[in-house]
């Protein structure tokens, strides 16, 4: 099974169990299940919506923190970037996209141009992430 394949699967186990089961799995699974649903909800509503209507702070750090982890260390800063924009608008306290400052969004907007499709050509080191921590494992 390639990466991708594997991924998929992950991925579709991951879904079924929701949210609050993601947050009781292994870290690597979470990581797995941030990145999938952060570049899904990319392509989907752009990249704003991932701070805005797709993950908390707390999700947003298992994701930026997760990407530190593979080796993706400039797409974790551009995350950070994003976020701490947000905390220091106040974002976070209303909750209201229509109260962030012009200026937020549009350094938010140039985070996605440079963010962009990347989130797709992770498969391989998502999967890696996931043998690692499956051999970390005890067995039994």
């Amino acid at each position: 099974m390639d990466a991708t394949d594997r991924i998929v699967e992950e991925i579709d186990r991951l879904v079924a169990l929701g949210r609050d089961g993601v947050a009781a799995r292994p870290l690597s699974e979470q990581i797995v299940y941030y990145v999938v649903a952060t570049r899904c909800e990319i392509d989907i509503d752009g990249f704003a919506s991932v701070y805005e209507q797709d993950v908390n702070p707390a999700e947003l750090e298992v994701l930026i923190n997760g990407l530190r982890r593979i080796g993706e260390a400039e797409l974790a800063a551009d995350f950070r970037r994003g976020l701490e924009l947000l905390e220091m608008d106040g974002f976070y306290t209303h909750m209201n996209w229509n109260k962030v400052s012009l200026l937020v969004k549009a350094e938010i907007d140039a985070i996605g141009e440079r963010v962009d499709q990347r989130l797709w050509d992770l498969d391989e080191k998502l999967a890696a992430l996931l043998d690692d921590d499956a051999a970390a494992r005890p067995a039994g």
